[in-house]
């Protein structure tokens, strides 16, 4: 005890020195803001009193562009003084939170290494005092114990020995305490760090990152990395400080924020990441849902089911028949034979599917619809369809254009003939000119610009066309009631939210889209919830992108997947090295909720629960909905008691949801969380299992567990991710007949 109070006064007397470090580097930085923000005032006011205020002609246009470079670095130097501004807040709130004494090899004395969320140096050789935890040498305190370790740099690996690792806790700028971090003490802060409770965003976990986990997120080499991981094991965690690590690391390659998307499973899951990298002092970076994707492809207003709509529809379904059929023809059309079917049919439309027609104009044929097609099929095989077709239209209007002199001088002679009209006849003349060439723009745009909807149409209602399509490709036994119900459904003024996804591939197929060719990471998460076209759509959209695709092959919704998954999304992306990496540790859950939890999955499913223990998870019985809905209430109100913040009441699907909000609502102080809505999960709220992915609650109660709702192996599925939002409690509740796919938990 003597020797820890002897060394927490050495710490507190550095960690003084640092934070009077960073007090004055922050009086400089606000001196610089201050500076700058008045240059820039300056440069201002000098182009407004003397420089011109159009640049219409050209010496305007020099006067103007004078002051163009001084305000923009003006800019920058405000920008820069308020990012080294917001840095050093963050450090005065928490400076680091690690240390590790390192000796090179060849070298006799250890250094000692602080590590913290940014970096700090001063002096004119700019000594470092905190390394900013995604440098090249923090990794040592991530992936080794005491001992032998190594770090790698852009100019080599680099050996030595750590004799010491040390963590703290400073909040709120007081040094609490510190321990030295074998791996059980090291365990006991990360458990008790998890027995905290959940917030409405996620955290960053800096402090608490894992050996694997930061292999993932510095990996630099592949093309493509993927990680298959249990619920809880930190797969979303993983990728936002992977891309806070790739916006640092390195000059070259660098990424900005510009360069990178997060494609996410819905809304509200893209708030409740949000706070994630500007924690990590970055800024956010662009988050979209995949019907973001279709819209920004099919370049028109369609009208479609959003892919929540379409999930919420599957799950809500009660007519197994009608249900399987759904299911089936959303698996033909989101599969990989599927896109092959599309692709043939995309190549194939010049010479078979284009309406080519003669074009006459002044009373004779200019061209034949045979020469428009040989014209167009002789076309660089290299540009798309749409180009192709632009070309054409323009080759067919400069050769009208040439001939339209001589037709306006017999239109108006035609005019001045012709007494029955009540216009003047040079005007009269003139409208007949623009009539005809209204008429025959609109002949040529039926051919020369496709309208991929109209032509997915075409493929599903033409019959035998998807047939003679399909040669070589297994199609399923029900491929006539798919059509059938797929013909339907697309007279419906909604469409399908597959359909849409097909015709938007289709239209990537036949045009070039360049909306995403600055991207150059993306990030997949909840992977195992697409399908082969959803990837095939992200391959054609960002062409110069790498991936980071994370999922969980046990979290589907109405689908069942193995790990042939990541084969099949390797073998689409074709990156050009690629890999795959596993995690079976869970961090969220309390090792009673994630052993029961894992009832709901394959036997054989490797886990590993992070040792932390709590109460067992209770199944409650009641004979009716009144007294459901006591008990409901009843523990809602008791892990409020707990001190539980967020406490979140799982229902099967939307409309479930909202029923039961209806009945607690004047008996709970309670909210509904519907799609698109202003993430809020503190207190008491009602949310749908597909709205719940990816989320975690203090405590979290399972509403209508009884075998009417779940008796399927989708549903298995879905009971796993319901049990799995829990961090510290978890009880299920129903009424009737208890769900057979519920074994084990405490019958209350």
């Amino acid at each position: 005890m003597e020797n820890y109070e002897q060394e927490f006064n050495i710490e507190l007397i550095h960690y003084n020195m640092i934070i009077s470090i960073i007090h004055e580097q922050l009086t400089d930085a606000e001196k610089d803001k201050g500076k700058s923000i008045q240059d820039l005032a300056e440069t201002n006011k000098d182009m407004w009193e003397n420089a011109p205020h159009s640049a219409d002609d050209f010496d305007n246009a020099v006067q103007l562009s004078q002051y163009y470079q001084p305000l923009a670095i003006g800019t920058k130097a405000v920008e820069s003084s308020v990012k080294k501004i917001q840095l050093l807040e963050r450090l005065l709130s928490s400076a680091y939170f690690a240390r590790i004494d390192f000796c090179e090899e060849g070298n006799e004395e250890y250094e000692k290494i602080y590590i913290g969320r940014g970096m700090l140096s001063s002096g004119t050789e700019k000594t470092i005092h905190i390394f900013d935890w995604r440098s090249p040498i923090s990794s040592l305190f991530y992936r080794f114990e005491t001992g032998i370790a190594y770090y790698d740099t852009p100019d080599g690996r680099v050996a030595g020995d750590i004799a010491l690792k040390r963590q703290y806790e400073i909040k709120k700028g007081v040094f609490e305490y510190y321990f030295d971090a074998d791996v059980q003490i090291a365990d006991e802060f990360l458990r008790k760090m998890l027995s905290g409770n959940t917030n409405n965003k996620m955290k960053t976990i800096v402090e608490t990152i894992q050996k694997d986990q930061d292999i993932a997120i510095r990996d630099m080499t592949h093309d493509l990395l993927m990680v298959q991981g249990i619920a809880g094991s930190g797969k979303t965690s993983i990728a936002l400080h992977r891309v806070a690590y790739l916006k640092y690391q390195g000059l070259s390659n660098r990424l900005q924020s510009s360069d990178i998307i997060i494609l996410s499973p819905n809304t509200l899951f893209e708030q409740y990441i949000s706070n994630v990298l500007p924690e990590l002092g970055e800024d956010e970076v662009k988050s979209i849902v995949i019907d973001d994707l279709i819209s920004t492809s099919l370049k028109e207003k369609t009208i479609f089911k959003s892919r929540y709509e379409q999930t919420e529809s599957l799950i809500s379904c009660t007519d197994p028949s009608e249900k399987e059929l759904q299911k089936q023809s959303l698996v033909f059309k989101m599969s990989q034979d599927f896109c092959k079917i599309l692709n043939r049919y995309a190549d194939s439309l010049p010479d078979s599917h284009i309406g080519f027609t003669d074009i006459i104009y002044d009373e004779r044929t200019v061209f034949t619809g045979q020469y428009l097609k040989d014209y167009l099929l002789q076309m660089d095989s290299k540009m798309s369809l749409v180009s192709k077709l632009e070309h054409l239209r323009k080759h067919i209007f400069k050769k009208i254009h040439n001939l339209r002199k001589d037709r306006i001088a017999k239109l108006q002679r035609l005019a001045m003939n012709d007494t029955n009209h009540p216009f003047d006849w040079e005007e009269y003349a003139r409208e007949l000119s623009i009539r005809e060439s209204t008429c025959l723009a609109h002949l040529v745009d039926s051919f020369t610009k496709p309208d991929s909807i109209a032509l997915y149409k075409k493929l599903i209602s033409t019959e035998n066309l998807l047939f003679s399509l399909s040669e070589g490709i297994n199609l399923p036994d029900s491929i006539d009631e798919i059509l059938f119900y797929s013909q339907q459904h697309l007279t419906d003024s909604v469409m399908q939210n597959e359909d849409a996804l097909a015709a938007a591939y289709l239209q990537l197929l036949i045009g070039t889209n360049d909306t995403y060719g600055q991207v150059r990471q993306i990030v997949v998460d909840e992977a195992q919830d697409y399908y082969s076209l959803h990837f095939n759509i992200m391959k054609r959209l960002f062409s110069n992108a790498r991936y980071t695709v994370l999922g969980d092959i046990n979290q589907t919704i109405e689908k069942q997947e193995n790990m042939n998954l990541y084969e099949k999304i390797t073998a689409i992306l074709n990156p050009a090295k690629s890999c795959l990496m596993i995690m079976n540790k869970s961090f969220r859950c309390t090792k009673e909720i994630l052993t029961f939890s894992m009832q709901f999955l394959d036997s054989d499913t490797p886990f590993e629960s992070f040792n932390r223990s709590g109460d067992p998870p209770q199944i409650v019985e009641a004979p009716d909905l009144d007294s459901l809905d006591k008990k409901i209430i009843a523990e809602a109100l008791y892990s409020q008691n707990k001190g539980y913040q967020s406490i979140g009441i799982i229902c099967k699907n939307a409309q479930e949801s909202e029923i039961l909000h209806g009945r607690l609502k004047d008996k709970l102080t309670i909210h509904l969380i519907h799609s698109g809505d202003n993430l809020n999960t503190a207190g008491v709220f009602i949310i749908p299992i597909t709205m719940s992915k990816g989320l975690e609650f203090d405590s979290v109660l399972v509403y209508g567990v009884d075998i009417s709702h779940y008796h399927t192996a989708d549903d298995m599925k879905l009971l796993y991710i319901a049990s799995t939002r829990a961090l510290h409690r978890l009880n299920l509740f129903y009424t009737g007949e208890k769900s057979p796919l519920i074994q084990g938990g405490i019958t209350e």
